[in-house]
């Protein structure tokens, strides 16, 4: 860092240029000043800094300990010299005076006037000047030379200055000024500071960029500056973008820092094949500090004008979001599969089912409670037609969906031992050839939990109505190769009330060289179910129950061993789980309506099958849901070996198998009871390894011991350093049938700085099965202080026909997306950043630590 002097000097210089507002120029001002003042090539030191009398340092001069507070797109920060003279940290208000010069006099009219390197400082405000004349009578005093005005977090600089001491207000010429933590600076042909702490700007600039790369700047008129409050306002300025005046603007409010102020932020644009331009201009309106909201009309070219709206309001005990869109009388858009299937006579009802029709979404969360004995959670989206977000997606809203949308309505009251939970459920289903699911209106949930030193009792009580239709009729395409395979479904639904008890009691007792956890389990399951559709012979009350015994322990055995010059700690941890129960007669809940197609005929409402994987080995239920007691005896042996750096405690390589034994080879199933059921498991097997900080590696696999088939498995390596350089790497395979059928996947993506803020895009998901690509995405990223911009293309499947046409047959959309962001005063659209956290993992996290 220059030493003090130095510094001085340049402020001087600076000091004597006529108008400090161009950087440029001050600089080339300054160079010969610099030798003039003994410094002999300053230019070519590896520690020159130009813009030091803003107080700004490059990353090179930083101390480890100011570069880790930087912000991370930056390439320096604005740093105030420390105030190391008395009562420095107090409040003028409560501080003495002091003034120091090189000479002072009292002429005869009271004035007092102090020549040289003068320095006055009242608590944590500061003045320096080559010369200041004191008016006791008028409470002024007039400053000249290489004016400095210092406050926390302030620095303001001029030729010339008048203070008002009684008042605090200054008013500065030729003026340049620092805001330190929100990474403002500019100048002014004028500067006032008021008492109230405002700085107003007459004819200067406004920006957040660093100092000499000034790619955006507010400049001209009057600009006023509240650091208090937060806020700016500018009236008659200009947005000059690389010099270019870009914008005229009467009047405008933005923020200080990185709060929100009403106005308009920057459009959102974009182009794709089927819906062709689509522009959206948002305005954010501040309306109160609880209370705001962002209205986004919009225009699509091929289907035409709507709006979004979103609206935020939060309270003591409320948080709550409403988020709204609409576009009336939808043109259709440009789609050529689609228009080839109505050539060929396929109805457009069925392929453009939302063409001239009102498109719409309504999405609603809200969150209440806080922290008290009681709370309350809204989830509900609901959208106008299932083509909703295929179509249009959303300009500025944070809502999307594939395949259903959450409609849930919850709330609860708590105390210690016990919690009660009524709640609401519908699914509204995304695609159009399914029956809609079944929803819960209500579900009651009343849980306790006690522990008393190593034992735990858990009683869980629930109670739920199953509520459909009584018949739905689906109409959909099945075959876009047969004109006539316009398919048409009825079915019956079965409407129930469930009642589920689970009580549990366990021991739960642990050691540093293992765990002991035996437990008792009482389940029982009944319905009430309405009659009609029922078989004469099924029961409308069947019920199930049984007792359980369950013992889950493990052994941990470790040594220290090195290998390579590596140290590490080695595990060995067996693990045991066994389960027997009592036979739970479930025959009753099986096809029990009058055909075998209703919806219900095996009381199944939101029951299916867990994913079989390493974890599933030590679970006491097979079933996600509560249609089913997993009543099969069985012991599940896991087998897990750890390498471990012992200095960061991460698991460098860790290694899981392990599988399930039954004993017996009949068990209850989903639709049935399965009587010659496989006498074991798949094998289950898991890799996990963090090599480095950065690096995380894992890969699972289910093999199929007996026909000697591996049936699943994946590999998953994923990278983010301390640079944000972001690797992903993805395989997945899920055997079916029919080769036709099964997935094998393969999934890669990066971001990789090749410069000081440029950063390569890329995604590449491709299907080996069909031996195409599902989504490509290539892009370039700018990002710095002064502001951020991302260009992505993207070729992706479309699934707007994906109800229609068969997987295999579906075509592609493409599209050319910007996203823009000066940093301080607006973004230009928010489609690409949410386009790169759904396609690129991690990419949201390196969003959150880049801060």
């Amino acid at each position: 860092m220059l030493e003090a002097s130095r510094w001085r000097r340049l402020a001087r210089a600076i000091a004597q240029i006529s108008h400090p507002r161009s950087l440029a120029l001050g600089l080339l001002a300054a160079q010969p000043l610099w030798v003039l003042a003994g410094e002999a090539d300053a230019a070519s030191s590896p520690e020159y800094n130009p813009y030091l009398y803003l107080d700004w340092l490059p990353t090179s001069l930083l101390s480890p300990v100011q570069r880790a507070a930087m912000r991370a797109s930056c390439g320096g920060a604005f740093v105030e010299p420390p105030r190391n003279y008395p009562d420095a940290d107090l409040a003028p208000d409560v501080a003495p005076l002091r003034a120091t010069a090189d000479s002072s006099e009292w002429l005869q009219d009271g004035t007092a006037q102090l020549h040289g390197d003068v320095h006055i400082t009242q608590g944590y405000r500061q003045l320096f000047a080559d010369q200041m004349d004191v008016n006791r009578a008028q409470n002024t005093a007039y400053l000249r030379g290489a004016i400095e005005m210092r406050e926390p977090g302030l620095l303001v600089r001029g030729k010339s200055a008048e203070v008002h001491t009684d008042s605090k207000a200054a008013a500065i010429e030729d003026a340049t000024y620092v805001l330190h933590k929100e990474f403002i600076h500019g100048s002014a042909d004028f500067a006032a500071r008021e008492a109230s702490g405002e700085l107003t700007l007459t004819e200067g600039s406004y920006t957040r960029c660093a100092p000499g790369e000034e790619v955006w700047r507010m400049t001209g008129g009057q600009i006023t500056i509240d650091n208090v409050e937060r806020q700016g306002v500018a009236r008659n300025v200009r947005l000059e973008i690389a010099d270019i005046p870009l914008l005229y603007l009467p009047y405008m409010r933005f923020p200080v820092g990185d709060a929100r102020l009403s106005g308009l932020l920057f459009p959102s644009i974009s182009n794709n094949d089927e819906n062709g331009w689509d522009f959206a201009v948002p305005y954010y309106w501040n309306i109160a500090p609880q209370l705001d909201a962002t209205i986004v009309p919009r225009y699509i070219q091929y289907r035409g004008t709507g709006a979004e709206l979103e609206v935020r309001h939060l309270s003591q005990l409320f948080s709550t979001e409403v988020r709204m869109a609409g576009l009336p009388h939808d043109k259709g858009g440009e789609n050529a599969q689609a228009q080839e299937l109505i050539r060929q006579g396929f109805p457009e009802e069925l392929v453009l089912p939302a063409k001239g029709k009102d498109r719409w979404l309504l999405n609603l969360e809200q969150k209440g409670g806080n922290g008290g004995f009681w709370y309350s959670n809204i989830d509900y989206s609901k959208v106008s037609d299932p083509d909703y977000f295929r179509d249009l997606d959303t300009a500025n809203l944070s809502v999307s969906a594939e395949t259903n949308l959450n409609q849930r309505v919850e709330g609860g009251i708590h105390s210690d031992h016990w919690r009660a939970t009524l709640r609401t459920q519908e699914y509204q289903l995304l695609v159009k050839d399914r029956f809609d699911t079944y929803s819960q209106l209500p579900r009651l949930n009343v849980d306790g939990g006690y522990r008393w030193g190593d034992w735990n009792l858990n009683l869980a009580n629930e109670i739920t109505s199953f509520a459909h239709d009584d018949v739905q009729t689906i109409r959909y395409i099945r075959d876009v190769g047969d004109q006539n395979s316009v398919t048409e479904l009825t079915r019956d639904f079965v409407n129930a009330e469930r009642m589920r008890v689970d009580y549990v009691l366990d021991w739960d007792k642990q050691w540093l060289w293992g765990y002991f956890r035996p437990g008792l389990a009482a389940r029982y399951l009944g319905y009430r179910v309405d009659d009609e559709f029922l078989k004469p012979d099924s029961s409308d009350t069947p019920e199930a129950a049984a007792g359980q015994f369950t013992l889950d322990s493990g052994l941990f055995f470790e040594r220290n061993s090195s290998a390579w010059g590596y140290e590490f700690v080695q595990t060995l941890e067996p693990r045991l789980f066994a389960l027997v129960s009592s036979n739970a007669d479930q025959s009753d809940l099986y096809n029990i309506s009058t055909n075998p197609s209703d919806g219900g005929n095996d009381l199944l409402f939101d029951t299916s099958l867990f994913t079989f994987s390493y974890d599933q080995l030590f679970r006491d239920s097979r079933f996600t849901g509560n249609d089913r007691i997993d009543d099969a005896d069985r012991v599940a042996l896991g087998l897990t070996s750890r390498f471990i750096d012992p200095s960061s405690g991460r698991d460098l390589l860790a290694a899981s198998v392990g599988q399930i034994f039954y004993l017996d080879d009949e068990r209850n199933a989903l639709t049935g009871i399965v009587e010659d059921a496989a006498t074991r498991s798949e094998l289950a097997a898991r890799l996990e390894s963090r090599p480095i900080q950065s690096l995380r590696i894992g890969s699972e696999l289910i093999y199929d011991d007996e026909e000697g088939e591996v049936n699943r498995g994946n590999f998953v390596l994923r990278y983010l350093d301390d640079d944000f350089r972001l690797f992903n790497l993805g395989y997945r395979y899920l055997r079916r049938p029919t080769e036709e059928d099964t997935i094998k996947q393969v999934d890669a993506s990066m971001v990789l700085p090749i410069h000081s803020g440029t950063s390569l895009l890329a995604r590449a998901n491709y299907d080996l099965t069909f031996d195409r690509e599902l989504e490509y995405l290539a892009g370039v990223e700018y990002d710095s202080c002064c502001y951020r911009a991302r260009l992505v293309w993207r070729r992706s499947l479309d699934n707007d026909l994906a109800d229609v046409v068969a997987p295999e047959d579906l075509e592609f959309d493409e599209g050319i997306y910007l996203e823009v962001q000066l940093k301080g005063l607006a973004g230009l659209g928010t489609t690409v950043t949410r386009m790169l956290g759904q396609g690129i993992p991690n990419f949201d996290q390196r969003e959150v630590l880049k801060q």
